[in-house]
């Protein structure tokens, strides 16, 4: 280390532009690192939409800082660890300061280092989130039952979002999701909008795609994007502030005010409709959660938009994001191994090929994923997840797909989401029941059964829906080997009663032929979930 050297601050690809990163207060004050991990890069199958976001944003901060006048070290390195070690090595500051890392991998890492090099690397809290991690913890102290809506409240009378002066829910109730529960035919009639406004890539964008977009290795000992999945094709993600700020300002503008009763809804080939698409956004720090509130509040507070509409948004961004972020801080590395059913299938290789599967909503909902790296949450939840769950795939294998396809997932996101709120795999910590389902509600809330050649009507026989009989049986598992799945399920276990043992055994012969020509996962891909 030189005498009176000064500091650098260390950037992650989770805190891209000055709303979310931790930078030095000028640019005389000390220089700013980052690092693209070709460990980090090669851990997963990574869909190359996400490769491009992240490599993207990362080199367009950069130049950004550089134009403010900020001395930038941008280099490539084997992981983040060792892209500061050798910072440290060659530049020798008088200490790196990082924000928490996202991932809990990368804060392992990132914190040996900082004991190994203790007074050289200092590690600061997350300021990504509303709610710190020590904020979590201390809500969830004491607490037999970590219950979502319980923590959305508690939000709520903490930051002062729609609450009045006594700190009661503006309109008299804290969740309005009744009313917002429209199906597809409701959503044909309002209309389908526009697609949000594409980000055209420039130059910097346009490198990264033919680099991401090839199969050899990058110069200068880079990664090989060989094992990723899909393709660069029309890639119009937002990779700077600029162009996530218009993209928030033009979801408001055109998709906001009917975004909650419409947000459960599906359509055939439609991937956006009302939704935002600003998660991938904000997951890289394009984007701070407070501002996304702040001025959805504005525009709902100037008239147009409903409350419903208002409260379903900042419920997802005060209330869900920030409470599975907690959930992940307070529940791993153990979070990982959860298997309440003890699902043990592998992941169906359709589900890198949906054109394996003649089930039109799973097809059209794997192949959203292949071809944008997206898909809603009604099709993450409801379609992919209750047919993974149904079929008794892996909660991890599931886990990783998720985490390795969609731009807007990292491990402290998607991990939560998958094996607790979708799969049930932690026994109820998260959600206070299995989110499975028949036909009948993937034919309520879309048009997909109108064009599949499975009838939604049937459980048995040739032509019954495949999410029938996986339904029904899953749910007599369930009471024959009496798991707790909650009260909320009571009612729907009772409806076992309805059905006689003939058709049960017949809906079971049916899930075991099923589940045995699902063909396993082929690609050889490899999974590293704590590498860069």
């Amino acid at each position: 280390m030189n005498p009176g050297a000064k500091p650098t601050w260390f950037i992650g690809p989770w805190e891209l532009s000055a709303a979310t990163a931790v930078l030095p207060p000028s640019p005389a004050a000390g220089r700013v690192l980052l690092v693209e991990s070709t460990g980090k890069g090669s851990a997963l199958p990574y869909h190359r939409w996400k490769l491009v976001l992240v490599l993207s944003a990362l080199r367009h901060f950069a130049e950004e800082l550089r134009a403010q006048g900020f001395e930038v070290d941008h280099r490539v390195a084997p992981s983040y660890a060792e892209g500061i070690r050798a910072h440290l090595a060659e530049r020798g500051p008088a200490e790196v300061i990082v924000q928490a890392p996202a991932e809990w991998g990368i804060a392992q890492s990132i914190g040996t280092l900082a004991v190994e090099l203790a007074g050289r690397v200092r590690v600061e809290g997350d300021r990504r989130f509303l709610t710190s991690r020590e904020a979590f913890a201390q809500w969830a102290e004491g607490r037999k039952l970590l219950r979502m809506e319980d923590f959305y409240r508690w939000q709520r009378r903490r930051l002062g979002f729609l609450v009045d002066g006594r700190g009661e829910p503006l309109g008299g109730q804290w969740n309005l999701d009744r009313e917002n529960r429209q199906g597809a035919k409701a959503l044909r009639k309002r209309g389908v909008p526009a697609a949000p406004t594409r980000c055209p890539p420039d130059a910097i964008t346009q490198r990264v795609m033919r680099m991401v977009g090839g199969a050899r290795a990058t110069p200068a000992g880079g990664m090989s994007f060989a094992a990723h999945w899909g393709s660069v094709d029309g890639f119009d993600l937002p990779v700077t502030r600029a162009e996530a700020l218009a993209a928030l300002e033009e979801f408001l503008a055109c998709r906001f005010a009917d975004f909650g009763p419409y947000e459960d809804a599906m359509l055939r080939g439609e991937v956006y409709l009302y939704h935002s698409r600003l998660s991938a956004a904000m997951n890289v720090g394009l984007l701070h959660p407070r501002e996304i509130v702040e001025r959805a509040i504005a525009r709902y507070e100037q008239g147009g938009v409903s409350l419903a509409s208002c409260e379903g948004f900042v419920r997802q961004v005060i209330g869900w994001r920030e409470y599975v972020n907690g959930i992940y801080w307070l529940t791993m590395p153990g979070y990982r191994a959860h298997n309440y059913f003890g699902f043990s299938r592998p992941l169906p290789q359709l589900f890198w090929e949906p054109d394996r599967t003649d089930l039109a909503c799973v097809r059209d909902s794997v192949a959203m994923v292949r071809d944008t790296a997206y898909a809603h949450h009604i099709h993450r939840l409801m379609v992919l997840s209750n047919f993974a769950t149904l079929a008794g795939v892996h909660p991890l294998r599931l886990s990783e797909w998720f985490w390795a396809g969609f731009a807007d997932a990292m491990e402290w996101v998607e991990l939560p989401n998958v094996v607790g709120m979708a799969t049930f795999g932690d026994g109820g910590l998260l959600a206070s029941k299995p989110y499975v389902s028949s036909a009948a509600y993937i034919n309520r809330m879309s048009d997909y059964c109108g064009g599949c050649r499975y009838d939604p009507k049937q459980r048995t026989g040739p032509d019954a829906c495949p999410f029938n009989y996986l339904y029904w049986s899953f749910l007599d598992d369930i009471r024959q080997r009496k798991h707790d799945v909650g009260q909320r399920m009571a009612l729907v276990l009772k409806g076992l009663e309805r059905i006689s043992a003939a058709e049960l055994a017949a809906m079971r012969e049916a899930r075991a032929r099923f589940v045995e020509s699902l063909a396993p996962d082929t690609t050889g891909w490899t999974f590293h979930h704590d590498q860069g």
